[in-house]
């Protein structure tokens, strides 16, 4: 005789000890929960898998963050791994405090919910702790002190110092600064006169990553580091704003590129955008300028806050920017 997966059922039809295993009634337990960033993972003890299909809903999960709501957007299930993962509205900071709750749809079996393979609803549960594994983000651009901390320093003049951590060259690590973020490939300023901080400027950048290239993209620009994605709060009265993106010369690229709404991918960092090109010290700084709601803000919204996702990027054929593809990159630098 044998159990559901197959296996020898152990004992004899006459022993104390025999039983068949031929239906999986245990419920999966939560085992404890942690939360990165934006991302929450509830992890599960499970002796098969969970059920990625027939997942809960994102409002069956309520999550307090110092006491107040922060809403699930999304909902993943990484079957193996017996996780549940929830996408947050707000990124958690590292000081903050995280609650999670969850509630079954029904107290029977549910088409979906939190379940195992064989369909066996795991428990509602009342306001947990979570703990947070979230890095240090001081100026909380999204990037934790950490990996601003590690960016290697841009001089400020001739001969002087660099400083850890300053990507910009302005003598302050960026950190610090809620205006400036770096990551291993870039360095990001809002609100940019030349790269550095204008005096008046109320503008915040509240993410900053690198992303693949587009899998569908025909291969019209070389982009060496993929796409730069950002999200910047403008400061008060600010429609249009001018931003420096500071990359490796040594990546030959020369152009920040976006793609317009026909599709074309255009060179914000160019004269007729408003942009320019300038060797500052060892980086190449793409200097550009959107604006809040219009044609290269990606939400499309005028609502004080500018998206982007572009790519300092190289080699353009002559459909797009006008010019022989073989021209070299300083014959590229508008001022």
């Amino acid at each position: 005789m044998k159990d559901w997966s197959g296996n020898a059922a152990t004992g004899s039809p006459t022993s104390n000890n025999y039983e068949v295993n031929s239906t999986d009634t245990e419920s999966p337990v939560l085992r404890g929960a942690t939360v990165n960033g934006n991302r929450l993972v509830l992890s599960y003890t499970e002796a098969t898998t969970l059920d990625a299909t027939h997942k809960a809903d994102k409002g069956a999960f309520t999550v307090l963050v110092d006491g107040t709501a922060n809403a699930v957007t999304a909902t993943a299930v990484d079957a193996t791994a017996k996780t549940v993962t929830l996408t947050l509205t707000t990124a958690v900071t590292v000081s903050q405090n995280v609650t999670v709750s969850y509630t079954d749809p029904t107290t029977g079996n549910d088409a979906n919910a939190t379940q195992d393979a064989a369909g066996n609803d795991a428990a509602s549960f009342a306001a947990r702790s979570v703990s947070n594994n979230t890095a240090q983000d001081t100026d909380n651009d999204g990037v934790s002190n950490a990996v601003e901390d590690q960016v290697r320093g841009l001089a400020r003049f001739h001969g002087a110092a660099t400083v850890a951590g300053d990507g910009n060259g302005d003598g302050i690590k960026d950190s610090g600064q809620s205006a400036v973020c770096s990551n291993a490939s870039v360095t990001l300023v809002a609100g940019s006169q030349n790269g550095k901080l204008k005096a008046d400027n109320g503008t915040r950048i509240t993410s900053l990553e690198q992303k693949d290239a587009p899998a569908n993209y025909s291969g019209a620009l070389e982009m060496p580091i993929g796409l730069t994605e950002f999200r910047a709060e403008l400061g008060a009265g600010t429609r249009t704003e001018k931003f420096s993106l500071y990359v490796d010369p040594a990546q030959g690229v020369n152009g920040y590129w976006v793609q317009n709404q026909s599709g074309t991918w255009v060179n914000l960092a160019s004269s007729p955008y408003g942009g320019k090109m300038v060797l500052e010290g060892d980086r190449l700084r793409l200097d550009f300028q959107i604006t809040d709601g219009g044609e290269y803000d990606a939400d499309g919204q005028a609502d004080g806050v500018i998206t982007a996702s572009g790519a300092a990027a190289a080699r353009m054929p002559l459909h797009i920017v006008g010019h022989a593809s073989d021209v070299g990159l300083f014959g590229w630098f508008w001022f």
